[in-house]
């Protein structure tokens, strides 16, 4: 299955709690406070299993995951 920016608002909601209402896809998640670093190793665990990648230490950075855009692009990027 495709990642989508739906896929990943619904996970941020439902799996680490995260108050979606006010978050669109250029919202900065971990430099904003929106998520934490406990959430954000949880949130590349999913990545990487439900996109079927895997990610470089040099891809984990605020410049690939701070925000459902970037994050999408990393994992276009990252798919086989």
């Amino acid at each position: 299955m495709a990642l989508t920016a739906d896929n990943l608002l619904e996970y941020l909601r439902d799996e680490l709690g995260v108050e979606t209402n006010d978050v669109e896809v250029a919202t900065p998640l971990f430099s904003s406070g929106v998520i934490d670093s406990f959430a954000l190793v949880q949130l590349i665990t999913y990545l990487e299993e439900h996109c079927n990648v895997r990610f470089d230490a040099a891809d984990v950075s605020l410049e690939n995951l701070d925000s459902i855009e970037r994050i999408l692009a990393l994992v276009e990027r990252s798919t086989p």
